[in-house]
């Protein structure tokens, strides 16, 4: 207890760097031991930091809130830390954890856009359904837009889900997703460095982002605008020797300029769930689609709609048939959860 409370108190402590400070945990054999031992600190900040420290029954009485929350406190070197977290230059000193972490070691970071477009949305929801059901652990921050469909979508999969907050382990943010954040911490775990009460400040979430990444075999970009903090998610696992990816989009949306622009640089152009498989999983056998029970005119129709969102006037335009047996179609093909329905008289392909 005495040594997790010292971690718990340095990782809080604004100096010096996070990997500077795992140093000397290591060189001092402890983070205790670093407490009673000051005067071998070389960091003047960190020495006059420790000598003045007088919150150890605070943290105390944090941790007997924490037990309460059924949230638990790992320390960096335990045997229950993540193991390519730890492996990172400067991963936290301690991990706050809601629900269990779970157990497949094979994760995948599905980051992109808080205003993501309807057509992200259902890319990310079905790719990390896809994922989880191979059993992968999808891996996001709980953002509203990408992150949080891919968080939905893993969910449905036979997989698990983590969550990385950029605040502490009591909020929720943001709280439109609070829903979510129950679901996950029963079926998955919701995990965090900030202690209790910390709020969503801007600085967390660039910093919750190496976390995202230093916890995964890859990273999938999935809608960026040019200054998206997922692209930030991405160099981090640029820096970690993690693999890279990104669906493309079209070139005139600003959307996707993020996304396009990380393929143009070297990221690995995802045209399939079996991409990601083969990039971050070579031993798994990759996903075959089961072919689509479409007669023929809904086949024409299917086809006839291409990749990106329709409205139907254009479908009726383009596939020279009259409105009404068009509306037919695109009903009977959304019973059968092919393609989606968008507002504004808009449809998107499911699959």
């Amino acid at each position: 207890m005495e040594e997790l409370i010292a971690l718990m108190a340095l990782s809080r402590m604004p100096a010096p760097a996070r990997d500077k400070k795992r140093s000397l945990v290591e060189e001092f054999g402890g983070a205790a031991r670093l407490f009673a031992n000051p005067e071998r600190i070389p960091e003047e900040a960190l020495r006059k930091a420790i000598r003045s420290f007088k919150g150890g029954e605070e943290i105390g009485r944090e941790l007997q809130e924490l037990g309460k929350m059924n949230v638990k406190v790992i320390p960096l070197g335990s045997a229950e830390y993540p193991d390519l977290l730890s492996r990172i230059p400067d991963p936290p000193l301690v991990l706050y954890v809601r629900g269990a972490f779970p157990a497949s070691p094979h994760r995948i970071a599905v980051v992109g856009s808080r205003k993501a477009t309807f057509e992200g949305m259902s890319i990310a929801e079905r790719t990390a359904e896809s994922l989880s059901s191979l059993g992968v652990t999808v891996v996001s921050g709980l953002a509203r837009g990408i992150d949080a469909m891919a968080h939905k979508g893993a969910l449905k999969g036979s997989g698990k889900t983590i969550a990385v907050l950029g605040c502490g382990i009591d909020i929720c943010y943001p709280a439109e997703n609070r829903h979510l954040f129950g679901r996950i911490a029963a079926d998955g775990a919701i995990i965090t460095e900030y202690g209790l009460g910390e709020k969503p400040l801007k600085h967390h979430f660039p910093e919750r982002n190496r976390i995202i990444a230093g916890l995964s075999e890859g990273v999938l970009v999935i809608e960026a605008t040019a200054r998206s903090g997922s692209l930030i998610t991405a160099r981090h696992a640029l820096e970690y020797g993690r693999e890279v990816m990104a669906i493309p989009g079209r070139i005139f949306d600003d959307e996707y300029r993020g996304a396009n622009a990380l393929i143009r640089e070297g990221a690995r152009l995802v045209a399939g769930i079996e991409d990601i498989v083969n990039a971050c999983f070579p031993g798994f056998e990759p996903v075959v689609e089961k072919p689509l029970a479409l007669d023929e005119k809904e086949n024409y129709i299917y086809t006839v709609m291409g990749r990106g969102r329709v409205h139907v006037d254009e479908l009726v335009e383009k596939s020279h048939l009259e409105a009404k047996q068009v509306m037919v179609i695109l009903t009977r093909l959304e019973m059968k959860d092919v393609v989606q329905p968008i507002p504004g008289g808009f449809y998107i392909r499911k699959v």
